[in-house]
């Protein structure tokens, strides 16, 4: 997706995120004219005319499609594809006990589910090649609908191992109009070679051993979201060149979530004190307060556009109930949950 240096929009929160955007016309090559059309006017009408769209607002309108259309395959398939049978591909390679087992199982179960597509996993001394194609001539949409693919895959794999995977190297097919930028730089990686068709996205051989966390896949689209929000903001980050973040902020950063929202928690799963934690952060300038806040809005942006509940939109950012909710996203925000769903979509 590219890059543009522009300020914060008018969408909820004010992402970093929002500095990527995406030709309005990609999404014409995935829904058609006609379907992007009306998806824009009654989904995000603020952004009809314009030639880029928000990446968010980008993946939000390809949700909002599928959900219309019943197809998570943009018709690209002799039949629809279902709504929900991505999240059962991420059910069968949760079922692995390692990373390198859960790519072994997508891998195996891909074909059955999506046999409008082709898959291939390589594992050598080099990596974990996971590859992404369709049969037949190349076609602009096959390219982008593979790229969207790859991308939400890598999404379901970071939620599987609660781990800031970053693939070693990614390969794209090279650009042919209508098609320019590829989705997939900055956001998977910094580089892509651009060579042969569909997409390879290589992973670490030493990333096969990573366990997978005891998750369960609920929602349709949730899990995938709230990863791909978290992808915008670290490459963001890493564009912006900016300092490291002090090694104890990324480690408080790694454990918050359901189960250590509190600093006592979180302190224990690293090992420490609440004190030595409080210390530690006083002495880089920051709070367990601050962190906690920061993460809790990231996460409240990404679940607030799925269809779960608010009471468990609370639950699982931590809080005792709804209002307490409704009162963070009036700081974080400047409206309510209801309001900021309807403006985000």
């Amino acid at each position: 997706m590219e890059a543009a240096d522009v300020k914060d929009g008018p969408s909820p929160g004010g992402w970093i995120a929002e500095r990527f955007r995406v030709p309005r016309r990609y999404l014409d090559i995935l829904a058609g004219s006609q379907a992007a059309a009306d998806l824009i006017a009654t989904v995000e009408p603020a952004a009809s005319g314009g030639e880029m769209l928000p990446s968010v607002v980008f993946l939000n309108l390809c949700l909002e499609h599928m959900r219309r259309t019943s197809d998570e395959a943009f018709a690209m398939a002799p039949r629809p594809v279902a709504r929900g049978t991505f999240g059962l591909l991420i059910a069968a390679a949760s079922q692995g006990d390692t990373f390198g087992e859960a790519l072994q199982r997508f891998a195996m179960a891909a074909p059955l589910l999506r046999p409008d597509m082709r898959f291939d996993l390589v594992r050598s001394r080099r990596g974990l090649a996971l590859s992404f194609d369709y049969p037949g001539p190349r076609r602009a949409r096959h390219d982008l609908a593979s790229e969207i693919f790859a991308l939400t895959a890598h999404c379901g794999f970071r939620w599987l191992t609660g781990k800031r995977l970053k693939p070693v190297r990614l390969r794209v097919p090279p650009a042919a109009p209508p098609v320019g930028p590829t989705l997939l730089r900055p956001i998977l990686s910094r580089t892509a070679v651009r060579r042969g068709e569909g997409v390879t996205v290589t992973y670490d051989a030493a990333d096969a051993d990573l366990p997978l966390q005891p998750v369960k896949y609920q929602h349709w689209a949730a899990a995938e979201l709230s990863e791909f929000n978290t992808l915008m903001e670290e490459a963001a980050e890493g564009l912006a060149a900016g300092p490291a973040a002090p090694d104890i902020v990324n480690q408080v950063r790694a454990v918050l979530g359901p189960a250590s929202w509190d600093e006592p928690s979180a302190a224990r799963r690293l090992g420490m004190s609440t004190a030595t934690l409080r210390r530690r952060l006083a002495e880089v300038g920051t709070t367990f307060r601050n962190l906690a806040s920061d993460a809790r809005r990231r996460a409240a942006a990404s679940l607030l556009v799925t269809e779960r509940s608010l009471e468990d939109v609370a639950q699982e950012l931590g809080f005792s109930d709804a209002r307490s909710l409704r009162r963070a996203c009036r700081a974080w925000f400047g409206a309510t949950p209801a309001e900021y769903r309807r403006t985000a979509g």
